[in-house]
Order: C-alpha cells, then sequence, then structure tokens
C-alpha cells in the first residue's frame, strides 16, 4: 500500500517553524472516493509513528493532525507521545459532555488541543476552555470579519490564534496586528515585495559562486578555492559529507577530499543549495528546506516522466522556482545576474510544458492537495508508485543538507 504523506509549515510571527499539519491519503485512487476521516486520521498516525523515522517527518517540532467524533472518543490520541501531537477537533464537531469529557482527559494528560477552522458561537465555549489553539480559515472567515471576535476571545481566553490559508504577506501582517500569533499558509514562498530592487554586493558572490558551478566543465581547483576562502561553505560542506546521507563509516576531514568524494553532480547541487540558503538569509529557513524538497522531487520526477532536461539540470530548476520570493524580485531581473542556459531560463519564467507538468506534481505534494485532478489523470502511471518514495528521500536529503 502506498503511504501519501504531505506536510504544512506553521510559522510564528518571526517566521520560524512552530509545528507542521500532517496531511493524508492511502493513495492517490482514495483522493476521489470516500476515505472517512476515522481511516485517515488512524492511518496517519500509524504511519507517522511507526512506519517512518518520526525525525524525517516532523523534526523536533509538532505535528498537527484532525481527529475525528469517533477517534476522540475512543481516546485514540492517548496512544501516542503527547509531545509530538498537537490534537486538532474538526469543525464538525459538537460539543457534547462525551466530547468535553475526552477533551479533558487529554488535557489533563499533557496533550494541547486545537480547534480547527473555528466559527465562533456562545455553543463551542467548554471547548474554549479547554483548547490551547483557535485555528481560523481566511478563506472561509477573512481578517475583516474577525476583529470583534479576536477581542473577546484576547479579552476571555489564554488561547493562541491561528490564521491558516495565509497566501499573501499583507494578510500576514494585518492577521500579526490583529493579535494572530500562529500563522499557515503559502505566504512565505512568494515575494514580499516585487520591486526593482537591487542584487547587494554579497549576494552576487553568491551568485557567481553558482555561475562558476554552472560551467559545463568545472575547474575544481578554483570551486576548492572559493570554499575555502568562506569559513560558512567549507563548515557546511564537511557537515553535509559527514550526514547520515551518506552513511559514511569513517568521517571525511577535508575540503579537497570532500569534493573528491561527492564528486560533479552532487558538489553543484551543494554549492547551489548553500548559495541559495545564504542569498536568503532574511527569509524563513522553511522556503529553504522547501526548495531543497522541491528540487529533489523534480529530479526524481524526471527520472520517471519523458521531458527534455537531464535530472541536474531539474534539480536546478526545482531548487531556483522560488528564487523571486528568496530576493524579492522578479525574476527575469534575476536572471540577468545568472548565466543559466536559455531553456533553463524559459522554465524559470514558467515558458517550458515539460517543466510546468513537473513542477504541477511536486507543488500538489508540497500542499497535500489531493483533489487537484491533476492526481487523477497520473493514477495507475508509474509515477504514482513512486511519489511516497521520492517525497521521503527529498525530506531526507533537505534534513542533511539544512540539519
Amino acid at each position: 500500500m502506498n503511504i501519501y504523506v504531505a506536510r504544512q509549515p506553521v510559522f510564528t510571527t518571526k517566521k520560524k517553524i512552530f509545528g507542521y499539519e500532517l496531511l493524508f491519503r492511502l493513495g492517490l485512487e482514495n483522493a476521489f472516493p470516500d476515505v472517512d476521516g476515522d481511516t485517515a486520521t488512524s492511518n496517519v498516525l500509524s504511519n507517522t509513528f511507526f512506519s517512518f523515522e518520526l525525525k524525517e517527518i516532523l523534526g523536533d517540532k509538532p505535528g498537527l493532525i484532525n481527529f475525528t467524533k469517533e477517534l476522540i472518543l475512543a481516546k485514540i490520541p492517548l496512544l501516542f507521545p503527547k509531545q509530538h501531537i498537537i490534537i486538532e477537533v474538526l469543525e464538525n464537531i459538537e460539543p457534547d459532555k462525551k466530547i468535553i469529557d475526552s477533551l479533558k482527559l487529554f488535557k489533563e494528560k499533557g496533550f494541547n488541543i486545537a480547534l480547527d477552522d473555528f466559527i465562533y458561537h456562545e455553543k463551542f465555549k467548554p471547548m474554549m476552555d479547554l483548547c490551547k489553539i483557535i485555528k481560523f480559515d481566511l478563506i472561509e472567515t477573512p481578517l475583516e470579519t474577525l476583529e470583534s471576535i479576536v477581542k473577546e476571545i484576547q479579552e476571555n481566553y489564554k488561547i493562541t490564534l491561528l490564521a491558516e490559508k495565509v497566501e499573501t504577506y499583507q494578510e500576514f501582517e494585518l492577521a500579526e496586528k490583529m493579535g494572530f500569533r500562529l500563522f499557515q499558509g503559502y505566504f512565505f514562498s512568494k515575494p514580499e515585495i516585487i520591486s526593482k530592487k537591487e542584487i547587494s554586493p554579497n549576494q552576487l558572490t553568491k551568485i557567481n559562486l553558482i555561475n562558476e558551478a554552472g560551467k559545463k566543465d568545472l575547474d575544481l581547483y578554483r570551486i576548492e578555492t572559493f570554499i575555502k576562502k568562506d569559513i560558512s561553505i567549507s563548515f557546511k560542506l564537511l557537515k553535509f559529507i559527514n550526514s547520515a546521507y551518506f552513511s559514511r563509516p569513517a568521517p571525511i576531514n577535508t575540503v579537497k577530499d570532500a569534493i573528491t568524494y561527492l564528486g560533479i553532480d552532487e558538489l553543484k547541487r551543494f554549492i547551489n543549495v548553500v548559495a541559495v540558503s545564504d542569498l536568503s538569509d532574511a527569509k524563513p529557513n522553511e522556503l529553504i528546506r522547501v526548495s531543497v524538497i522541491r528540487a529533489r522531487m523534480c529530479e526524481q520526477c524526471g527520472s520517471v516522466l519523458k521531458n527534455h532536461f537531464s535530472t541536474d539540470e531539474l534539480f536546478t530548476l526545482g531548487l531556483f522556482s522560488y528564487m523571486d520570493a528568496m530576493l524579492d524580485i522578479h525574476m527575469k531581473d534575476i536572471l540577468k545576474n545568472i548565466s543559466f542556459s536559455n531553456k533553463i531560463k524559459m522554465a524559470l519564467l514558467g515558458k517550458d510544458k515539460d517543466f510546468q507538468k513537473i513542477l504541477k506534481i511536486v507543488t500538489c505534494v508540497e500542499k497535500g492537495d489531493w483533489q487537484n485532478t491533476f492526481f487523477k489523470v497520473m493514477s495507475g502511471t508509474p509515477i504514482e508508485q513512486r511519489l511516497p518514495e521520492f517525497y521521503f528521500d527529498a525530506l531526507k536529503m533537505a534534513n542533511a543538507f539544512l540539519s
């Protein structure tokens, strides 16, 4: 059985990771027929905590997981470690006595409780007395309708407010001003302000390193010299080469040996990832992590789907597809400073059908958008069977690069 798990980041006001909401499907075919909530949640729990290494999915952060009425009444959350779970009570659960008694028990045992897709009503006050987080869906309940509700909650409860489906920085800033302290959505992956902002000298230095790594014939001595001059990159290279991703029996201690062991293709990937992470030091760390996951996913999907890119090119495309959000500069202006081939530039500008197809698959997985009709088209194809494998391998690579 294929297990499809996606995670959506939850941020603090400082754009640091608070935790991840886990989204689950048994397989792509189950995105369309009925899969009841009990089955979905039971499987995401068992597969998160039993089938996969927890650190790969959550790191040291909690997972926000939906629980149906039946699972709450069956006390299923008690089977799992309280430090790794935040119990999300679905919006369709009524606050009857049995539910309230179960939630009281969870709270007594040290679990944190969140009310999902909350719509304020007097009847939910007993739930509000027990919860730590309330989630508002900004599509269903826009910010302009929430001012008085937020004020009442802040005056009467010690509850953290979470704004869900935050898609722009304007929404993020407004929600923060209103009193929200946690944020979920893809505002972090879009440019904050598109302007004629210039690339700084420090950023240009990193771009020059990217250009050096992008040459057809790499000058390894020149690359080694660049890396040795940068203590940060040297440290990251040795940390990466000695990470669990490579499972080496003995450590590598020099930059030269690390470069030799990596080989050309892996060295290019490393340079691109490190340069990109340094380019966007003012952005959420999750943006870099998602970029690496996307890069690896694009590379692997390209090995199954027919296209005119090499796997190395697809890794580069996935990694740089967020560059406008990292630098808050139009992609076309960024590409003026990077000596990519015309083929790569056209793809990054959204003008290549092969890459757009691969990117669509990957972005749907990133968001757990299992209802997208694009998945229905893939049903029964080789890539359908490989997506879970691709995703978890990409998580491992991201953890190796960025741990």
